[in-house]
């Protein structure tokens, strides 16, 4: 697990080149979660709906036309509670966020270079040369893709 851990970047970064790669598959994937979590919210939401419309019946006694009037404006005042909330607490949020990643990256971008220079100082002249080879090899079949 700890080996894990430790290349956690290297593993993102693999998965990010074959999303790439394969944008299409990773297109489709990713819109078919959209859609996914978009009708468990709405399934969520209409459960919700119900529950209050339900109770204003039980509790006040009136028809189904007069519960749905008062459930839209109780869910219109929830609304604007949760975006009131979210408008005070997501500037700050994000900025909290984006200290804690940029520091992060910058640790993990000092370790890896240092890792590779490492790696490169150690290696001898036919590696040296190897490695490039592989590298512009590389380069050069994913034109062709």
């Amino acid at each position: 697990m700890g080996n894990i851990k430790k290349h956690l970047d290297l593993i993102f970064i693999a998965l990010l080149l074959l999303s790439l790669v394969f944008y299409d598959l990773t297109m489709e994937i990713l819109t078919e979660i959209v859609h996914l979590f978009f009708e468990l919210l709405f399934e969520l939401f209409e459960w919700f709906e119900l529950g209050i419309e339900e109770i204003i019946e039980h509790l006040f006694h009136t028809e189904h036309h007069a519960s749905q009037i008062v459930t839209f404006y109780i869910l219109l005042l929830i609304g604007g509670f949760v975006v009131y909330g979210l408008w005070q607490i997501l500037p700050r949020l994000y900025h909290r966020l984006m200290i804690v990643v940029k520091r992060e990256a910058l640790k993990i971008w000092v370790r890896r270079k240092t890792e590779w220079e490492l790696y490169w100082f150690t290696l001898d002249l036919p590696y040296k040369i190897f490695m490039g080879v592989i590298a512009v090899g590389v380069v050069y079949i994913t034109l062709f893709l």
